[in-house]
């Protein structure tokens, strides 16, 4: 009896509630979003300091915040995991239940987290918008076994990044071409100290970023017409004539003193890198570190050929856990942030994110079209002009670790451990022992 009283009474306090608001708070939808972005990828770029501090470039938040006062009903978390952790979090998070419901999916995990179930199959809707209104990279890059996975977020490439005042002080008038003269170049503009240690690097690679040593080699490969993978992904064919051919172009910046395995891309703001092969998103981080000089400083053109212009490929694209209760909820915001058209812009959110803060190229098409600004300056320009020029790296099965290994042994013929042949033929026995395994 005294239950019921309780229950009567709890009763008449929630009538009472909704006689006095007109409604009863609904618990609000929550998603929850692990990107590996930086800070002012997420935070937006700001120019002035205290009160002058103004807002010029959004980032994801203000995005973010755009869409949960639109829908008071759900609330939206930013939660950001370093790159070099992003694939391990997800898996851990994962067989943990607490996995986020929004991921951003570097091309080469895809296939792993499809096998393992971790990905939704996007509604029919969205794959039909991406197949229609994505460049061909990248719709490539988030096709796995012919099914689109999810929306490309990020399409990258490369150029030959230089600066250009480096090249004047020693006569050069303008960017290699060929391999061949990036070679002759490097050497020129390369100056060591007393003992011998390169202070000034004519050509800087980084021996510590698998991407910074296998997409350039991957341009140079496929440049010479040779291939990574058989078609069926059951052979790595690295190791041909084509690959000993590519790699021992590598070889040559080393050998003529052009390079060393101790340069590193980062230092190219400090004025201590005179050419790099580089990825477009880096256009931000070169104007924060240049400041007034970039402008004089900074060139673009394309990756030097031995044969043909070929620049390796690259895609990030936005998934939805599987097990997210909130699955529609996700997409819908997705296609918010990536489809719904703005005017008179005619851009949409993620296209200007991309182009305007990250410094990326946006996906959409339509979004390459309309940043004249962004997309037409002195440094971007030339990165969606060799998209016509670009191939997307395979979505094989363990593509990450495959793509280490590779990474490893390209670095060991950079230290002249092994040959170019010796470290291409173990790259190939340790990745095929792997693709045993999945083909």
């Amino acid at each position: 009896m005294r239950r019921c009283v309780v229950l009567v009474v709890c009763l008449c306090m929630l009538l009472g509630l909704v006689a006095a608001t007109g409604s009863v708070a609904a618990a609000k939808t929550k998603l929850v979003w692990q990107v590996h972005w930086s800070d002012f990828q997420v935070e937006g770029v700001y120019k002035g300091e205290g009160a002058d501090r103004k807002l010029v470039s959004k980032g994801l938040r203000q995005y973010v915040e755009e869409y949960m006062k639109l829908h008071p009903d759900v609330e939206i978390e930013i939660q950001s995991v370093p790159m070099e952790e992003y694939l391990q979090k997800v898996l851990v998070a994962r067989s943990s239940g607490v996995a986020p419901d929004i991921y951003g999916i570097y091309s080469l995990w895809g296939v792993q987290l499809v096998q393992n179930g971790i990905l939704d199959a996007p509604p029919a809707a969205v794959m039909k918008d991406v197949r229609e209104n994505y460049t061909p990279v990248s719709v490539a890059g988030a096709t796995i076994d012919g099914k689109v996975w999810g929306i490309p977020m990020e399409v990258g490439n490369y150029c030959l990044v230089y600066n250009k005042e480096l090249l004047k002080k020693k006569g050069f008038a303008a960017p290699p071409k060929t391999w061949k003269e990036l070679v002759d170049m490097a050497s020129k503009l390369t100056i060591r100290d007393k003992s011998g240690i390169i202070t000034q690097y004519g050509f800087a690679f980084l021996a510590g970023w698998e991407s910074a040593v296998v997409h350039p080699y991957l341009g140079l490969l496929w440049d010479v017409g040779g291939e990574f993978l058989s078609p069926d992904f059951k052979k790595c064919v690295v190791n041909s004539p084509e690959g000993v051919q590519a790699l021992e172009a590598e070889l040559q910046l080393f050998k003529t003193g052009g390079t060393d395995p101790a340069g590193s891309v980062w230092t190219f703001p400090q004025e201590k890198v005179a050419m790099m092969i580089m990825a477009s998103w880096y256009e931000q981080s070169l104007k924060q570190g240049l400041g007034d000089k970039y402008d004089k400083v900074v060139g673009v053109a394309p990756v030097p050929y031995i044969k043909k212009p070929v620049n390796a490929g690259y895609t990030w694209f936005l998934a939805v856990d599987s097990a997210s209760k909130n699955k529609k909820a996700a997409w819908d915001f997705l296609m918010w942030l990536t489809a719904e058209v703005q005017k008179p812009k005619n851009t949409t959110r993620l296209g200007d994110l991309m182009a305007e803060t990250i410094g990326s190229l946006p996906c959409r098409e339509i979004d390459l079209a309309n940043h004249p600004d962004a997309l037409n300056d002195l440094y971007t320009k030339t990165f969606v002009e060799q998209l016509k020029n670009s191939r997307p790296e395979p979505n094989v099965a363990q593509g990450a670790e495959i793509k280490t290994i590779l990474a490893n042994e390209i670095v060991e013929a950079w230290h002249g451990r092994k040959s170019a042949k010796q470290a291409l033929d173990d790259a190939a026995s340790k990745i095929n022992e792997i693709l045993a395994e999945f083909y």
